[in-house]
């Protein structure tokens, strides 16, 4: 005969229990020729409605089951589990069946602690070895939701928070038309305050909807990120008074800055109209490249001279938006890195469109040296003219004798737009890190791990040798950098990641790099 296996759920508060006498209160699921018996305490079945699955699956007893031996009893009440512990050893019988080759798993667990395991294991790719206990922490948070339900409705902050939400939900509705999108969300600070404003509507959303210690933990998580974030920013601002002690100073030392780095760039420039690292290049495109890309750089100079008076705006603005956080900051400097360097990215472009242009243009031309075009009817190939061939490589001799000198261009603006493409994706993923900072999660992790306990333990606490094998189940702590990523809010944007061979590839070809 085929022994059947069978896990019992059994909480320890029975087992602490001083009562001789528990009926056990549960339901039974099988997965994969496995029987699985969730029993619950008393307490925890007050919380049922009547027409839920849970029944008396059978009793617990602190001595022999004189009911279970004649197995006449037990019948008549439907009792089918029996569970007794005499003198420290735990036995269990199916008294309807009243088989002795069962085998039986007692699995002891403790309600409290696994009542939001399911939720730990969200971010786990691989959750088939947990099944038994995500059924079990899901019927234990049904529970605690039920009986926590009516008082959490009697909170003033829940009552206040739909006004609250309907007003948020208007603002960022406000920034989805479209003529907003794209005219004031072009600037990294209106796009890091809508983005901010919808992490709040998440944070409530969450509180109230769900009621379980992970959701919990995010939100405070998150709070103290902002409250960790605003008293950066409030120290980044008086080092900032301190070192500049009015606004003239600073627009002083800013506007030598831009000055320097003005120069810097003619200087640049000039140099590549010359003879760059003893190359000798087309002197006709060379001038003209060099001297329009002056032009430009000339012209932004004097756009930059117009709106100074503009900075005393954007130095309030900053002294401002900056008490709210470090992350509101680095927002503005993204805004004002893109415009101080307008006039690099500009030249950048022209730059790597030439060059692409050119690029496309040679890879289409040397075609022309296999000997044959192709046809638009699979399988045929049509030889070229005389015409076509004498056209087209006297246009690949001039492309390819022109390219160098661009080539040399979009080398060196490249090169500047790496730079600030990189500098631009550290404050990204500084923004981003600040949103995060792991401040509650550490804290808790240190202090109290039950509650960012994610591994099950399993101990056996009775070696006998019976049908019956007794296992204590605990909640064992995760590893920090674990506890970090399960406890990361959904609602805030994950920054991107970065392919370099896509990025290597778009240098190579000539297309446009864009904030990683």
């Amino acid at each position: 005969m085929m022994t059947e296996k069978r896990v019992v759920f059994f909480p320890n508060t029975l087992l602490d229990s001083s009562l001789n006498y528990h009926p056990l209160m549960g339901f039974i699921r099988s997965v994969d020729n496995v029987s699985y018996y969730f029993i619950f305490n008393e307490f925890s079945t007050d919380g049922f409605s009547v027409d839920t699955e849970v029944q008396t699956l059978g009793h617990f007893l602190r001595n022999q089951c004189n009911f279970c031996i004649k197995h006449k009893e037990c019948l008549q009440q439907q009792i089918n589990l029996c569970i007794t512990e005499v003198d420290g050893k735990i036995s269990i019988n199916l008294s309807s069946s009243g088989k002795t080759e069962d085998v039986f798993v007692l699995i002891v667990y403790d309600p409290l602690k696994f009542c939001n395991y399911e939720v730990l294991l969200e971010n786990r790719k691989n959750t088939s070895s947990y099944v038994c206990f995500i059924m079990l922490s899901k019927r234990l948070a049904s529970i605690k939701k039920s009986k926590t339900f009516e008082s959490c409705q009697l909170n003033l902050f829940i009552n206040f928070t739909p006004y609250l939400l309907i007003i948020l939900k208007k603002f960022i509705s406000f920034f989805n038309i479209k003529i907003v999108q794209t005219t004031l969300l072009r600037l990294t600070l209106l796009q890091y305050i809508l983005a901010v404003v919808k992490n709040q509507v998440w944070l409530i959303e969450e509180n109230l909807t769900q009621n379980n210690k992970t959701s919990k933990t995010k939100a405070m998580n998150y709070l103290l990120s902002c409250l960790f974030d605003a008293i950066l920013g409030t120290m980044c601002l008086h080092m900032l008074v301190a070192m500049f002690t009015s606004s003239e100073k600073l627009f002083y030392f800013l506007s030598n800055i831009s000055y320097y780095i003005i120069k810097a760039l003619q200087g640049t420039l000039q140099w590549l109209m010359g003879s760059p690292a003893g190359l000798k290049l087309n002197d006709p495109l060379n001038s003209l490249l060099g001297t329009c890309f002056l032009y430009l750089v000339n012209i932004w100079w004097s756009f930059l001279v117009i709106c100074r008076p503009l900075l005393e705006i954007v130095y309030n603005l900053y002294m401002f938006i900056g008490k709210f956080g470090l992350s509101f900051q680095i927002a503005i400097l993204e805004d004002v890195l893109a415009l101080v360097t307008f006039h690099v990215y500009c030249i950048y472009v022209y730059a790597a469109w030439l060059y692409n242009l050119q690029w496309k243009s040679l890879t289409i031309l040397a075609k022309l040296f296999v000997g044959r075009s192709c046809n638009p009817q699979p399988g045929r190939t049509t030889p070229y003219t005389t015409q076509q061939l004498y056209v087209g490589t006297i246009s690949f001799a001039i492309l390819l004798f022109l390219l160098p000198t661009t080539l040399i261009y979009y080398v060196v603006f490249v090169v500047m737009r790496i730079l600030l493409v990189m500098i631009r994706g550290l404050l990204i993923r500084s923004r981003y890190t600040l949103q995060i900072l792991p401040v509650y999660t550490t804290l808790i992790w240190f202090l109290k791990p039950s509650l960012t306990a994610g591994i099950v333990k399993l101990e056996i606490l009775d070696k006998s040798k019976s049908n019956t094998v007794v296992l204590n189940a605990t909640l064992v702590n995760d590893s920090w950098w674990a506890t970090i990523k399960n406890y990361i809010p959904e609602s805030v944007e994950k920054p991107l990641t970065v392919s370099w061979i896509s990025l290597i590839e778009r240098v190579c070809s000539g297309k446009l790099l864009y904030p990683i």
